[in-house]
């Protein structure tokens, strides 16, 4: 088993060289930078990296990211060893918001409005001049028992193995406070307690908007640098400290190092076709055809762990070029500490004009289950990189 691994990385080692060779010009570190505009299609396929660790899988995501990220963490937590949410909420925050309108006791509102102005206040706080109740704890806990007792989603006792970093922006008025302290609060009810859970609630920093915060831009871009109080796109804000850091440095906490001054002269960021983890999804999934994983050197010869970073609303490569993807701050990181990275993509469709990650459901009603079209997708995905048959 030994030889056979080693004669695997040794032919990944040379196709990652060939790549390199075929993209690179000169010595710079932008040698695998992203056409202008994007692509939309590829056909590159996403490798399998055999030797990755399947103990050591975790997810992180801003705003409707951070949403997915813990929504997929619980469907899949036997697979999900942690995660780090950056302004996001509890599973199945839109299904139990009561309608502050009608007078019968719990008739929920509708998903759309409890994402819009409960689970989030991206249209404000108030539905029709009323303002509807913030998610509560027992009814995401109750969902998520009727889930896995359904078989949607795994044993959420799995969950007590986990690790998991959670950060609210000071200055954040997209995602409530409380809203993500509900989230804690679920990860407790399930075994997840500090030092395991951390929850930075941004006290005695540079007070953070709704974005994710590095400690420096360090790329080029074609939106201004935002500072730590902005909330404009790339949505990518200049704080003195790094969410990437912050998160994988709690979810890898072993000997973690410091991170690399070139992440692309140490990596490279491979594109690869999304659209054959559609199946027969793919009008409804609202998930781009082209994805992106970035793959440090060390990674071709040496373990290595994956992580999953889902981006923003109106932070996909179509909205922000490469500037989640390549500016962020995880690939200097991970190129250090042992960590592929994955990024998947959504798109714009005319129910998701934005580009969310679906957590109210417009891809369907399992949209926060294993049968999500979303879901199944990343998890394809997984399977491949990780050398399992879907």
């Amino acid at each position: 088993m030994m030889q056979k691994g080693a004669t695997v990385n040794r032919l990944f080692a040379a196709l990652i060289l060939a790549v390199t060779m075929l993209l690179s010009t000169d010595c710079e570190a932008n040698q695998d930078r992203l056409p202008d505009p994007p692509p939309h299609s590829t056909n590159q396929k996403l490798p399998a990296l055999p030797d990755l660790d399947r103990t050591a899988i975790t997810v992180s995501g801003l705003s409707s990211g951070g949403f997915f990220a813990h929504q997929f963490h619980v469907a899949f937590s036997r697979l999900v060893k942690g995660a780090g949410i950056i302004a996001g909420g509890p599973y199945g925050c839109v299904e139990d918001i009561p309608n502050p309108w009608s007078p019968f006791w719990r008739v929920p509102l509708d998903r759309v409005s409890a994402a819009v102005v409960a689970c989030t206040h991206y249209y404000g706080d108030r539905y029709y001049g009323l303002r509807p109740a913030l998610p509560k704890v027992e009814d995401s806990a109750g969902l998520i028992r009727e889930s896995a007792n359904q078989g949607l989603i795994d044993n959420p006792s799995h969950l007590a193995d986990s690790r998991v970093w959670l950060f609210h922006g000071r200055s954040d008025h997209i995602v409530p406070l409380q809203v993500m302290e509900t989230l804690a609060q679920l990860y407790g009810v399930f075994g997840v307690d500090a030092p395991k859970l951390v929850f930075d609630k941004n006290r005695g920093e540079t007070s953070a908007n709704h974005g994710m915060p590095v400690g420096t831009f360090m790329g080029k871009s074609k939106f201004p640098v935002r500072t730590c109080g902005q909330h404009e796109p790339p949505y990518i804000i200049q704080c003195g400290y790094e969410a990437a850091e912050m998160l994988l440095r709690h979810l890898y906490p072993e000997d973690f190092e410091q991170a690399s001054d070139d992440p692309h002269r140490d990596g490279t960021l491979l594109a690869f076709d999304q659209s054959e983890f559609f199946g027969p999804a793919a009008e409804s999934a609202g998930l781009h055809g082209v994805g992106y994983l970035y793959l440090p050197t060390r990674c071709t010869a040496e373990p290595c762990r994956l992580h999953i970073a889902f981006h923003g609303c109106k932070q996909d490569v179509d909205s922000v070029y490469d500037d989640f993807i390549r500016d962020a701050g995880y690939n200097r990181w991970a190129a250090t500490n042992h960590i592929v990275v994955l990024y998947p993509q959504t798109t714009a469709s005319a129910v998701n004009p934005n580009r969310c990650w679906d957590f109210w459901g417009y891809t369907g009603p399992n949209y926060d289950n294993r049968n999500g079209p979303q879901m199944r997708a990343i998890r394809a995905m997984v399977d491949r990189l990780i050398g399992e048959a879907p």
